[in-house]
């Protein structure tokens, strides 16, 4: 039987994101879980009573299938396939159709949410809807909607509980997205997503880095915020690197730095990282 995996830590930033999200919609109540629905539809539906929820559901048998951020059915009537990110201006329009190809042809209707940082739609979610129910919802609404359902709601009991740590996860990362998307523009298209891991990982270990801008297109990020660096990230001058002060050589190390010159590079270096950064930084209160 499908359940939410509650305590399962999951590592990755964006998973961390859709657990929150997948968990409302599996353990809320009726009216929660049909309101919650809605919102992102932005249309009621009926049968929410009787849906089943996934996390990061392979869409597929073969391997290389498509695996869907969250999937919610109802028994054959519909599917709801709901894929997210946390970068701005980046190539999805391939991902969103595969994982909505894969799913539309065993239900009745099939809708697809992108949830994305963008405030309004992206030319490349447009793109990719063409004859496709594909929708777009951005994570600030996600985010107002969890604030706003405890007093619309009249949410109680456990409803008001999951509401609550929602609201404690998201209000915070939120705000600090909306400081990473003058960053995005820093670094190449393909590198986006890392930035955005890398970013909300340093944030979960020292909140709200101090961010200087010795131009328009250059930036460093420093933790702490307050007193004596121990982590510094420099942006826009070719790969982002990471300098460790006072730590020591890791994966991926060049010259007293991590260079995340690929993806690959950020997740072959990645615990090695933020274990020499938790190290370093002032424990987090």
């Amino acid at each position: 039987m499908p359940v939410p995996r509650l305590f399962e830590a999951f590592h990755e930033p964006r998973e961390q994101w859709v657990h929150v999200l997948a968990t409302l919609l599996s353990l809320g109540g009726p009216e929660t879980r049909a309101a919650l629905v809605a919102e992102l539809l932005d249309e009621p539906i009926t049968g929410t009573d009787e849906m089943l929820v996934r996390e990061q559901r392979a869409l597929g048998e073969a391997a290389g299938s498509p695996v869907a951020d969250i999937v919610i059915r109802s028994g054959s009537d519909w599917a709801i396939v709901i894929e997210s990110d946390l970068a701005f201006d980046v190539a999805r329009a391939d991902r969103l159709t595969a994982s909505y190809d894969a799913v539309a042809g065993s239900v009745g209707r099939c809708v697809l949410i992108a949830v994305t940082p963008d405030r309004t739609p992206p030319a490349d979610i447009v793109e990719a809807a063409g004859g496709r129910d594909i929708r777009h919802k951005s994570w600030l609404r996600v985010r107002d909607w969890v604030q706003e359902r405890p007093e619309r709601g009249a949410a109680t009991g456990v409803d008001l509980a999951l509401l609550r740590e929602a609201d404690y996860f998201f209000t915070p990362r939120v705000a600090e997205l909306y400081r990473l998307e003058s960053l995005m523009p820093m670094v190449d298209s393909g590198l986006r997503h890392t930035l955005a891991s890398l970013f909300f990982d340093m944030n979960d270990l020292s909140p709200a880095a101090t961010i200087l801008n010795p131009t328009d297109t250059t930036a460093t990020l420093r933790y702490p915020r307050t007193g004596e660096t121990a982590v510094e990230v420099t942006l826009g001058q070719g790969a982002p690197r990471v300098e460790l002060t006072g730590g020591t050589s890791g994966p991926g190390d060049t010259d007293g730095a991590l260079v995340v010159s690929d993806p690959a590079t950020y997740t072959a270096a990645r615990s090695f990282m933020l274990a020499e950064a938790r190290r370093l930084l002032p424990p987090r209160r």
